[in-house]
């Protein structure tokens, strides 16, 4: 990583509020036989209140490939910004697969008493230091970068339907993303466990502008084509 010039970026939007509104728009690419098609829509809508946050995410494909692959899932998080930090208290997810419902539960988390809990009955204890969801990472990952920028690594207690597990976020590199003819500046951040690579643009504190992740053995990127706050 190009290390100075970075961290001079970062120094420029350090004094930005990492939670503002944001409404940001892409599109769904997955490689198949065919090769890589876009097949359907996203959406991530960052909606706050003084310090409390609602994050919801709008993924479907669209009707001319729901016969190669009819996929929607919709997520929810919610919680505080409490100096700098992101407190998370609420998950919930719902995954389809044509009418199949694969994944719908909530989780309710409460920090300041150590666990988590989930609509299905499960219970977790949550070990000291930071938990979030799978959505509200991105949130959590913003902040850390702005508030920390001499660090190169992240990890966070991610709290899913399986339960409390570390995950470790590394910044990767810089990378100039060229998107509608635009070029934005992005740091490429890796997280090996998840198989998932993403690019946060430098000029909206890190939010993300791509997301590649690989699911078995099929790849999506989520391509960012319209960004408003």
């Amino acid at each position: 990583m190009k290390k100075i010039s970075f961290l001079f970026l970062i120094f420029i939007f350090s004094n930005s509020l990492a939670l503002t509104p944001y409404i940001g728009n892409y599109e769904l690419y997955a490689d198949t036989k065919m090769g890589n098609l876009k097949i359907g829509t996203a959406t991530l809508n960052l909606n706050v209140n003084e310090e409390q946050f609602i994050f919801t995410t709008e993924a479907k494909t669209e009707s001319l490939w729901k016969a190669l692959y009819d996929y929607s899932r919709s997520e929810k998080s919610t919680g505080n910004e409490v100096d700098g930090q992101v407190i998370n208290n609420y998950f919930s997810v719902i995954e389809k697969i044509k009418d199949e419902v694969k994944k719908n539960y909530e989780i309710n988390i409460a920090t300041d008493k150590n666990y988590a809990i989930s609509s299905t009955g499960e219970e977790w204890e949550i070990k000291p230091g930071l938990l979030v969801d799978p959505l509200s990472v991105y949130l959590a990952l913003s902040n850390d970068i702005l508030n920390n920028p001499d660090q190169n690594e992240f990890t966070y207690q991610v709290v899913d339907q399986d339960g409390v597990k570390y995950l470790k976020f590394r910044l990767d590199s810089e990378e100039n993303i060229e998107i509608n003819g635009t070029k934005i500046e992005t740091l490429r951040v890796i997280c090996e466990d998840l198989e998932l690579t993403l690019n946060l643009s430098a000029k909206d504190n890190f939010q993300p502008v791509k997301i590649h992740k690989v699911n078995g053995k099929t790849e999506f990127t989520m391509v960012l084509i319209e960004f408003s706050s």
